[in-house]
């Protein structure tokens, strides 16, 4: 039967014809939106984006935005859903695939890597869930324990003489690295990005973690110290709030109210919430570096000096301090420019320490894929100490050095 004109055609067929090419042309742009956003949002912050800056990414103005999304909350929502949909389509796909449970797993983070070191589809759920409603914050935290879920069933079913709280966290170590692929990358291609990240994650699960001794213990439970200066106080206090809601959603008045002083003696310790944050990063960064610097003192080979700096860090991450190390990550973005370079000097410092190490280990790496192994170990190693289950694993900080050391020393990376 041939095609009719279009004179043949109902007007009702036509405008509907009409309405559904629209409505595919708007959803094409809304995704195009959203992938942006999600971009913009990695690298410069969901508080420092504007809709402009969102809508010039696309070639539209900011107000033509707003036929798209109500706002930018709802973008970073979108941009969310976006990655919990391409990794979930992933996993489906690793699912039904007709392989036995090796070769499932290894395509598994294969996909994995080729979606954040090829498509840049980093993880924004680690820095901007923050940013969410408590009802949107618990439907994503179903989808990511969904994700971690099936990431440990594969390694369970790949390597079944293991516990299945071992699987767990060697499940979680792989899911975080591949969410601090924006650290990792640096100034590699993205062939290499893959080649480094697809080495590390198969190190990680392979690497055999150490059964707890009868007498090991989890890490230590913080006892919340209350400060007898003010200005320790204004520093502590500000601490738990900005690692738990973040830099920007916390007001000044927050502070002063959880140290227990009016906002006008706050202000006679510190200028404003900005200096706040610069004094909390400061001493994270700098202690790291005098801490690191003992450690160091008592090495004479480079294998002794890296598991020193793995250890070091990982007490560092599991004591009080730790949360400074997570809010160093997600809130330095929101200094201004001067007080970041300061900021990222001392972080490359420190870093140049573990690179030099996996340097005289490795012989022929680059110096950039050795800074990639370290943000790597950083990383992972920074996500789990400050996971409240595993944690409280008894015996975790070996586990976390021998997972430290299985980052930085990949078998299968090629020189």
């Amino acid at each position: 039967m041939s095609e009719p004109a279009d004179s043949e055609i109902s007007e009702p067929k036509k405008a509907r014809a009409a309405v559904g090419a629209g409505s595919a042309r708007r959803g094409r742009r809304a995704e195009q939106i959203a992938r942006a956003a999600g971009y913009l949002f990695q690298t410069q912050g969901y508080q420092n984006v504007s809709i402009d800056q969102i809508g010039a990414a696309v070639g539209l103005t900011g107000p033509a935005v707003y036929r798209h999304f109500k706002g930018k909350h709802d973008i970073l929502v979108s941009a969310l859903m976006r990655q919990v949909r391409v990794v979930e389509e992933l996993g489906e796909r690793m699912d039904t695939a007709e392989t036995a449970a090796r070769p499932r797993l290894d395509l598994y983070l294969a996909g994995l890597g080729d979606l954040t070191a090829n498509q840049d589809e980093a993880t924004l759920w680690r820095r901007e869930q923050r940013h969410l409603e408590p009802t949107q914050q618990q439907w994503f935290r179903h989808h990511y324990t969904t994700v971690h879920d099936r990431i440990a069933g594969y390694i369970a079913n790949a390597r079944p003489e293991i516990s299945a709280y071992q699987a767990r966290l060697l499940g979680y170590a792989v899911l975080t690295m591949y969410s601090n692929t924006g650290d990792i990358r640096g100034g590699l291609a993205a062939p290499r990005l893959l080649e480094i990240q697809t080495a590390v994650a198969t190190a990680m699960v392979d690497c055999d973690l150490p059964e707890p001794a009868a007498d090991a213990r989890s890490a230590p439970q913080l006892i919340h110290h209350r400060p007898a200066g003010r200005r320790e106080r204004i520093l502590a206090a500000a601490v738990g709030l900005f690692e738990e809601r973040g830099f920007y959603d916390v007001r000044i008045d927050d502070i002063a109210s959880a140290a227990e002083i009016s906002v006008a003696t706050l202000y006679q310790h510190v200028t404003g919430k900005a200096e706040v944050l610069r004094a909390i990063l400061d001493r994270g960064a700098e202690g790291l570096l005098y801490v690191t610097a003992d450690a160091l003192a008592h090495t004479t080979t480079p294998q002794q000096t890296l598991d020193a700096l793995i250890r070091s860090y990982t007490r560092q991450a599991l004591g009080i301090h730790g949360p400074i190390m997570r809010i160093l990550a997600a809130d330095l973005i929101y200094l201004d420019t001067a007080e970041q370079s300061a900021l990222r000097d001392t972080q490359r410092d420190y870093v140049a320490e573990w690179v030099q190490a996996i340097l005289a280990l490795s012989g022929t790496s680059t110096a950039e894929d050795a800074r990639a192994l370290a943000h790597a170990a950083i990383g992972v190693l920074t996500d789990i100490s400050q996971h409240p289950e595993l944690r409280a694993r008894p015996g975790i900080f070996e586990e976390l050095a021998v997972l430290g050391r299985a980052i930085t020393q990949p078998p299968l990376l090629r020189r």
